[in-house]
């Protein structure tokens, strides 16, 4: 028994604790006798890291045998026992407490015990061998020990000090520490603390070394553990509280100047002062730096992008700056300012804890996608390393803050072991419910599905549920082997886009307007004439007379109305042009105007050139664009089209360095090539719509811009050669051809004189 506690000691210590020692220390600890060895024993059996992390629920024997090591000088291999209540280490903790063994100082503050003098029961401060105890009350109120302060003449309970050869009674303001010599240094100061040296100056008193309850250093803390709560070393601490401006609570401190109020950073009063980087008048940030104050947009820069230090070379936040200019670490500096991430190491842009933000950012991924285990969901995992590495990782915290479609995929994870389509079908489809989808996707959680088509058939689903059911009997039959049938062959060949799933809704929805309108009149579907139908022509809006077009036919083709006719959508004849000066102006302009966007030069190219449709240049994907010893080629359907060398360049730079705005990069795969022009996420493409804005705010149009280039093509180009180059449909490349080989220059002619 005894030669196992002489072995841990040895084991904890080191090699230079010899046996006799050891037995020389456990006797002085009073943990050398059996019964003391004994309990010492079982507590260090039961919590094996006890001389390095001491339980406050100990034997009396485990805090002397830490004390008494400690006077032995191998203080720094054990870790003393602090207070539970006031988490001071300095005092002897060994009066049993329900919070654990505690100073005696805490147990007298809660223990009430009657006082000789008052009779009362209260906190017994001293005893004195004429009267016995004395409570605090009474102690502080004795006349032998109060009297007027000689400096400032408060009444008051004083201290006797030392002035000039002669005792003056001082009150507690004024007397302050006492002045004595350092053992350290030697010099005549107030006293900071007492140790087995001697008494210490502030200066030269070191707090001792502590766990720090989060980051597991020891090391000095800034804060106590009290109640049950760790202690905070000065990396981990952070003061947060209600700021008293902006009521939001934060991280911060009392001020001062605004008369002790709890004042968050942002909120607090700092005076203007000139920043050494941008060289305002502004309130500092940060004084303490060496290089000197800065304002809070130049020290979040500073902050979060660190850079080589001119003198050691390595990449740090630099804090400093040399003589020569350059801007130097904290290190070089002489410092101790350190932005580096205690869990990775990665310098700059430290968020909390201590832990820089992509840290922080896969520890909340982790909470929100984690299970009733508290593990993240298995199918989740490629969601969760992407939300961990995004290259924003500012903005993923922002949308874990904020968003409800991170809430939602919260729900969704806790309570579900799989997330389906089918799963996301069932929820109201609103922007989070989408937004959800997409990032499925994106990170191939869910397999890619044509959307439009399948959003068009849960429209109709739970459209038809408010339906009456005479009409319910017309319309399902319509919607679903007319509309939805025809949408669905479109998918299967990939050519289904939002403008189409836009013109069958509208389709739809036109024909429920229409019965809605014939039970108005009450009339029946089978009862329907000319007549009526040519007074609904006279009264509806000219998008409800294109979209019913499709119904009346469907009805006449199944004999549930008597061949009526409507009337048919004329084939309009292009009329927005551009001339050949005008339209090479433009191009050059997509081409060499460098203040233009990027993607807007590319998109304004590609129709100045080859007439494609903005439908069509959202969805271009990257793997077309390849380049040989000949040039480069983009194959935009069957084959590849040799692009100009400045418009080659510029597809080269935007698959380079263009980047989707939203915080989750592209995740491309051989079966989902990354997009040309990506959208947010970046599995989606851009919207043509917002792309055709754009290009109008620059002076740019579409609409002439594409006529005019699919003309010039059609006049040059065989239409056989323009469909497979470019996509156009034959027939629409034989129109365009057939318009081209007419009078091209009177039709041109014709057209300006009208306008």
């Amino acid at each position: 028994m005894r030669a196992r506690l002489v072995a841990l000691l040895q084991n904890t210590i080191g090699p230079s604790l010899t046996e006799e020692e050891a037995q020389t220390i456990l006797e002085r600890a009073k943990a050398w006798s059996p019964p003391m060895a004994r309990e010492l024993e079982a507590h260090i059996a039961e919590h094996p890291q006890a001389l390095t992390a001491p339980s406050p629920h100990c034997p009396g024997s485990l805090p002397r045998l830490l004390q008494t090591l400690e006077a032995a000088g191998h203080g720094d291999a054990v870790t003393q026992l602090d207070c539970p209540i006031c988490g001071r280490t300095l005092r002897k903790v060994s009066r049993p407490t329900p919070q654990g063994r505690a100073c005696g100082w805490c147990v007298a503050r809660t223990e009430l015990r009657p006082c000789s003098r008052c009779g009362e029961n209260g906190h017994i401060v001293t005893r004195s061998e004429e009267e016995g105890a004395i409570c605090r009350t009474c102690y502080v109120n004795d006349h032998r020990f109060t009297g007027p302060c000689a400096d400032c003449g408060r009444h008051g309970t004083y201290r006797v000090r030392h002035r000039e050869e002669s005792l003056v009674a001082l009150c507690r303001r004024c007397a302050g520490y006492p002045d004595r010599e350092c053992a350290r240094c030697g010099t005549i100061r107030p006293v900071q603390a007492k140790s087995p040296e001697g008494p210490l100056c502030s200066r030269c008193y070191t707090a001792p070394a502590k766990l720090c309850g989060k980051c597991g250093q020891v090391t000095q803390l800034a804060k106590r553990g009290k109640n049950g709560e760790p202690g905070v070393c000065h990396r981990c601490y952070t003061f947060e509280g209600v700021c008293t401006v902006c009521g939001r609570f934060r991280d911060g401190a009392h001020s001062k100047r605004a008369g002790g109020a709890f004042l968050c950073d942002p909120c607090r009063p700092r005076p203007p002062r000139r920043c050494v980087d941008c060289g305002r008048d502004k309130k500092a940030t940060v004084t303490t730096w060496p290089v000197g104050p800065l304002c809070s947009p130049c020290y979040n820069r500073r902050r979060r992008t660190p850079e080589p230090c001119s003198l050691c070379g390595v990449a740090r936040v630099l804090v400093g700056r040399s003589d020569d200019g350059g801007g130097t670490c904290g290190r070089c500096c002489g410092t101790d300012i350190d932005f580096s991430c205690r869990r990775c190491g990665t310098p700059g842009d430290i968020l909390g804890d201590g832990c820089c933000v992509r840290c922080v950012t896969g520890d909340r991924v982790g909470n929100l996608l984690a299970g009733e285990d508290g593990q993240i969901v298995p199918a989740l995992a490629p969601l969760a390393e992407a939300l961990a590495t995004a290259p924003r990782p500012r903005s993923v915290l922002a949308w874990l803050r904020r968003s409800p479609s991170a809430r939602l995929l919260a729900t969704l994870s806790a309570g579900h072991a799989e997330i389906t389509h089918e799963l996301l079908d069932d929820l109201p489809q609103d922007a989070a419910t989408r937004h959800v989808r997409d990032l499925l996707v994106h990170t191939h959680v869910l397999p890619k599905r044509q959307e439009y088509f399948n959003q068009l058939e849960l429209w109709f689903r739970r459209t038809a549920q408010d339906l009456p059911a005479a009409h319910i009997e017309i319309i399902r039959p319509f919607a679903e082997w007319f509309v939805i049938r025809d949408a669905r062959r479109r998918a299967d060949r990939g050519r289904y886009s939002l403008n189409a799933a836009t013109a069958d809704r509208n389709e739809i929805r036109a024909a429920i307007e229409f019965m809605q309108w014939l039970d108005s009149q009450q009339l029946e579907l089978t009862g329907l004439t000319q007549s009526h139908l040519d007074t609904w022509l006279t009264q509806a809006k000219t998008s409800q007379r294109r979209a019913n077009a499709a119904f009346i036919r469907w009805t006449n083709k199944r004999g549930l109305t008597q061949n009526l006719e409507y009337p048919g959508r004329p084939m309009a004849m292009p009329v927005l042009f551009l001339d050949d000066e005008e339209h090479e102006d433009q191009l050059r302009r997509c081409l060499t105007d460098g203040s233009l966007p990027l993607e807007l030069r590319i998109v304004g190219a590609l129709i100045r050139l080859y007439g494609l449709p903005l439908i069509r240049i959202v969805h271009l994907t990257t793997d077309g664009f390849h380049q040989d010893e000949r040039g480069a080629y983009f194959t935009f359907d069957k084959n590849p089209v040799l692009l100009p060398p400045t418009l080659a360049r510029l597809i080269e730079e935007q698959i380079a360095t263009g980047r989707s705005r939203a915080a989750l990069g592209p995740l491309a795969t051989r079966e989902h090539p990354e997009l040309l022009l990506p959208g947010q996420p970046a599995s989606r493409p851009r919207s043509p719509e917002a792309l055709s804005g754009q290009l109008m705010k620059h002076g740019l149009p579409t609409i002439a811009a594409r006529n005019t280039a699919l003309v010039g093509m059609a006049g040059e180009l065989p239409p056989i050669i323009t469909s497979d180059l470019f996509g156009v449909h034959r027939n629409t490349a034989t129109q365009w051809a057939a318009l081209a080989q007419d009078s091209w220059a009177g039709y041109l002619a014709a057209l300006r004189a009208i306008k």
